[in-house]
């Protein structure tokens, strides 16, 4: 199927420069689960379904949201909606991670969501999606802006500050994952905690169970 072919909502998350990513008439069949892998860093731990990291001193949780557990996360934020229609989910699912940031250190944080990346088990890299782009895809949709008032307040895309003693949170994402995806890392590049770099690394297996 033609990307030209599927509704507006889905022909807008058909990224076909993305390296790691589906290409419309290459969309995943199946059951999609991204889970964490085994850590290489010693400072990395996995607790359920979260990868709990200390960067720099400052703690880091970084999750993967299925399509229920993204309805779950807004649904338990009053006057938001999840921004994206069913038909996304089931042509081309966003790739959605929920960032949680706290710092115990007495430093400030500075992280710039702009320059994480999503890497797959051969090297190619994806930026996430930012909040303009977001924009031009859904503002003719029902609902355009319940849709991206929503965005706007949860989705990491601007350069994030955090005083010490201070927590934000917030969702990174990214396009559909190609069907050939098999690991996956997160990659926060630019992580400064009181002017030192501290970026990090987390690690994640995709596993796909097949449709009757």
């Amino acid at each position: 199927m033609k990307c030209r072919e599927r509704g507006r909502s889905a022909r807008a998350f058909c990224f076909g420069a993305a390296l790691i990513l589906a290409s419309c008439a290459a969309a995943p069949k199946g059951d999609l689960l991204i889970r964490p892998s085994p850590q290489r860093l010693p400072t990395h731990q996995i607790v359920g379904d979260s990868i709990i990291a200390s960067l720099g001193g400052a703690a880091v949780t970084v999750r993967w949201l299925a399509a229920p557990g993204v309805e779950r996360y807004f649904a338990g934020k009053p006057g938001l909606v999840s921004p994206w229609p069913a038909e996304v989910w089931r042509e081309t699912p966003p790739t959605v991670f929920l960032v949680r940031l706290r710092n115990q250190t007495p430093e400030e944080i500075q992280f710039d969501p702009t320059l994480a990346a999503l890497v797959s088990q051969d090297g190619l890299r994806g930026r996430p999606v930012s909040y303009e782009e977001f924009y031009q895809q859904l503002e003719g949709l029902e609902n355009a802006g319940a849709r991206l008032l929503s965005l706007q307040a949860t989705l990491f895309s601007r350069f994030v500050v955090i005083a010490p003693g201070g927590q934000r949170e917030g969702l990174l994402v990214f396009p559909s994952l190609g069907p050939e995806v098999k690991h996956l890392l997160v990659e926060f590049a630019s992580f400064f905690v009181g002017g030192r770099n501290a970026p990090g690394l987390f690690e994640f297996q995709v596993l796909r169970q097949k449709t009757q």
